[in-house]
């Protein structure tokens, strides 16, 4: 974190005479005196030195005296112009306890050391990042100083306001980055909210802050708006179009929202982020673009969606997956295009030619086209290819297509494999058995009747 150094340019390494009371206090005559010595010790930056003779006359000052005060506040600017400022904090802290005690100091004085104390702690907090409790107590010590400031301030600015908001949300990250303090999260986004105020044309960075602070409190209603209105300025922020898509789906499967037109109306809006994004050359990865496919399906436009995975597998702008053409051939059986359905399937085939699984599919939409024909025989194929992810259904399968078409003895080999893989047989698989070996019977008896009549 970068410190600022308004506290080190405000103050003075001189007696000051303009006091908030009604008797000024000043500086004795000693010290004043040594003081003197000071001033070509920092311009030759002999801050050593220059801090043996703020030492030697704070142990002739009085206690709780204005010395006392001036003394600590002049060791910690010239240990803030050494670029020690851890260690300033310690006579900063003297300083300002001896003058709230007196009233020694004017307004501004006493909100520059208060601002600059906050910073200082800030930056040891950020230093602590392996030390949670030094850092929780770092960041809790910077939130009271700029409390302070901002109880005894005429006038809040936005840079200030916006600081108090960063503190806010890195104390409350800092108890717990997984699951930050929902309180302080609060805090900073009514902060960060009062920022916006502060300013007719706020910074992008205000936005972006508030953003975070919303997506903490998983208000992803309200994170959306914001994001609209950053890409309303900014429409080539690549991070911005991912962001707005995600709180989008996000809203769309809020589980505590059930209200089918609200899911129906998100979905759509993500559908729209997406194009958008995509017409100004974004989000045009092949998982962006299957997240446009799965948007579409979602809200039942099958056609559309038929087509965008369809043209995405063709070029590659879709991976080329097993399971995405198996979900091509369902996307175009839910349009009712059976026939490009089996096209598609026969052309992932060729793609994937010892997977069974495809050809089992190939003859489950033959056989509710009615052509067990065709079913039977693309079924044959699956078997005989094998890796189907559920043998058994497939068995069953052809075991019932091979009986449609009177191939019996086809018909049993396939239901006994398919019993085989069966912890426990099942009525349906044991009912198909017997309706087997029975029209076997049957057939075997018809065929024996004749040779019997030439027998007599």
């Amino acid at each position: 974190m970068a410190i600022s150094l308004l506290f080190a340019g405000s103050g003075t390494l001189r007696a000051q005479d303009e006091q908030s009371h009604d008797e000024p206090a000043s500086l004795s005559d000693a010290v004043g005196d040594g003081l003197s010595k000071l001033e070509p010790l920092i311009k030759d930056k002999d801050y050593d030195g220059a801090m043996r003779l703020v030492e030697g006359l704070m142990k002739e000052a009085t206690p709780e005296s204005y010395d006392q005060a001036f003394l600590n506040e002049t060791e910690a600017q010239i240990l803030t112009q050494k670029g020690d400022y851890q260690n300033a904090i310690r006579p900063l802290e003297t300083a300002l306890t001896i003058a709230d005690r007196h009233h020694y100091f004017q307004q501004k004085q006493e909100l520059d050391m208060l601002y600059f104390l906050s910073q200082l702690y800030y930056q040891q907090a950020d230093a602590a990042k392996t030390d949670r409790a030094l850092q929780v107590a770092a960041f809790g010590k910077a939130i009271h100083y700029i409390e302070r400031w901002f109880q005894i301030s005429p006038k809040q600015t936005e840079d200030i306001s916006m600081y108090y908001a960063q503190i806010l949300y890195a104390a409350a990250v800092a108890k717990d980055s997984s699951h930050p303090d929902p309180t302080l999260i609060h805090q900073a986004r009514q902060q960060v909210e009062k920022t916006l105020r502060m300013s007719p044309h706020p910074k992008d960075g205000v936005y972006v802050f508030l953003l975070a602070t919303l997506q903490q409190e998983v208000d992803y209603a309200a994170a959306s708006e914001i994001l609209e209105l950053l890409l309303a300025k900014n429409r080539n922020n690549k991070t911005y179009w991912q962001d707005l898509n995600m709180f989008y789906m996000a809203l769309a499967q809020d589980p505590k929202d059930k209200n089918l037109d609200t899911i129906r109306r998100y979905n759509i809006r993500a559908i729209n982020t997406i194009e958008r994004a995509q017409a100004l050359g974004f989000m045009k990865t092949p998982r962006d673009n299957y997240t446009l496919f799965t948007l579409y399906y979602n809200i039942a436009q099958y056609g559309m969606a038929s087509d965008l995975l369809y043209k995405g597998l063709q070029t590659g702008g879709i991976d080329s997956t097993l399971d995405n053409w198996l979900l091509l051939s369902a996307s175009f059986q839910q349009i009712n295009q059976d026939f490009k359905s089996i096209e598609v399937l026969e052309e992932a085939a060729k793609r994937y030619p010892t997977n069974g699984e495809l050809e089992f599919k190939i003859a489950q939409v033959y056989q509710g086209l009615d052509d067990n024909k065709k079913a039977y025989e693309h079924c044959v194929a699956a078997v005989e290819k094998g890796h189907i992810a559920k043998p058994q259904p497939a068995f069953i399968f052809l075991a019932y297509m091979a009986y449609e078409l009177g191939k019996y003895d086809e018909a049993k080999v396939a239901v006994d494999k398919a019993i085989a893989l069966m912890a426990k047989p099942d009525h349906q698989a044991l009912g198909l058995r017997g309706a087997i070996e029975e029209a076997i019977k049957e057939r075997d008896a018809k065929k024996a009747a004749p040779a019997a009549q030439e027998k007599i």
